[in-house]
């Protein structure tokens, strides 16, 4: 931002402003601004913590990030494998074995040479993720659909494998999407990833506890319903809140222990159902809450234990959105203006 009286500075503060945001070296955590010693945009910055990109430009990821790649390839390939022999209308279960033993083998294949080079930081897990949702999407989607649509109209075995692959494919490319172009921490793959399963686990408790029919098939609609609209609010909840806060590992665990701590709490809730007019699946709806004030808990406890990534620079969970460094004149053609440099993450 230039601060003088000559109207011309205004673009030229426009121009800046827009060339500091949209700068990738800035988004990584460089300086911008224009010195009289010849220095230009991509100074790096000293901070503690701070530790300087590779030369392509992004830290490498590590060894355990590529390994939930491997695995999730290797899941998606024998999905995939699944879904040609039942589109083939294989039959004889030697057969059957081929497509998913090969293309099981091929993802965990393909994934060793993409990773040659090294893969960013943040890339694999982006995509393990997608890959996993998004068969959790097709699953549940699959299940509501089986259990709440007449006999003759459900979904049958070659609609679940179609449902899960392009699931899974349409995932695995939106969490490549965001891997490659947003950066992700790996923090942050394993938080949403976490909140899918825990709003899966919750909407199934809650959705099963509040079902009023009278029988299982009115009961498994309502359980199914809550279970896709459970993952989905998890996933949209995690998502929302890791744009301004993204547990550490520790906080992690200890967030798992609270949904477990949460669930075994609430037991004796069945206790009080005896002999009691209402049904003893109502007590799964104070599972459901105790199980989210559980994780609730558990990050509250922890919220000041934040961990620091020793492989890159300062981890997303305590970034700001920006920083200002230093503010100087700046000469300028027909006058005088004022220069401020900062970061942008």
């Amino acid at each position: 931002m230039v601060c003088s009286p000559f109207p011309s500075l205004l673009a030229l503060s426009a121009s800046a402003l827009a060339l500091l945001a949209t700068s990738p070296a800035l988004a990584q955590g460089w300086s911008g601004g224009w010195t009289s010693t010849g220095g230009g945009w991509g100074t790096p910055v000293s901070q503690p913590g701070y530790i300087p990109p590779s030369p392509a430009g992004r830290q490498p990821s590590s060894n355990l990030e590529v390994g939930t790649l491997y695995v999730a390839s290797a899941a998606y390939g024998v999905g995939a494998g699944i879904w040609l022999a039942t589109e083939l209308g294989v039959k004889d279960p030697g057969l059957a074995f081929i497509a998913p033993a090969v293309l099981g083998v091929a993802g965990p294949v393909g994934v060793y040479f993409l990773d040659e080079p090294k893969l960013p930081r943040g890339v694999p897990g982006a995509i393990s993720l997608g890959l996993t949702l998004g068969a959790l999407e097709g699953t549940h989607l699959w299940l509501y659909q089986y259990t709440s649509a007449k006999e003759a109209d459900a979904w049958g075995g070659r609609a679940f494998a179609r449902s899960v692959l392009l699931g899974s494919t349409l995932g695995g490319a939106a969490g490549a999407a965001v891997g490659f172009l947003e950066e992700p921490s790996p923090k942050l793959s394993l938080f949403v990833g976490s909140g899918g399963l825990w709003g899966s686990a919750i909407g199934s408790m809650i959705g099963y506890g509040t079902s009023s029919g009278e029988t299982y098939g009115d009961r498994n609609d309502a359980l199914t319903l809550g279970n896709l609209v459970g993952l989905n609010v998890g996933i949209a909840a995690t998502g929302a809140l890791s744009t301004v806060w993204i547990p550490g590992y520790k906080q992690m665990t200890y967030m798992w222990a609270g949904a477990g701590v949460g669930f075994a709490a609430t037991l004796p809730i069945y206790l009080f159902y005896a002999g009691n007019e209402n049904p003893a699946r109502r007590g799964l709806i104070a599972q459901g809450i105790g199980t989210t004030l559980g994780i609730a808990a558990g990050g509250i406890f922890t919220f000041y234990d934040r961990d620091w990534d020793t492989t890159s620079h300062q981890d997303s969970s305590q970034r700001r959105f920006a920083s200002l460094e230093g503010v100087a004149p700046m000469a300028l053609p027909g006058g005088l203006g004022m220069q401020m440099t900062g970061l942008l993450f």
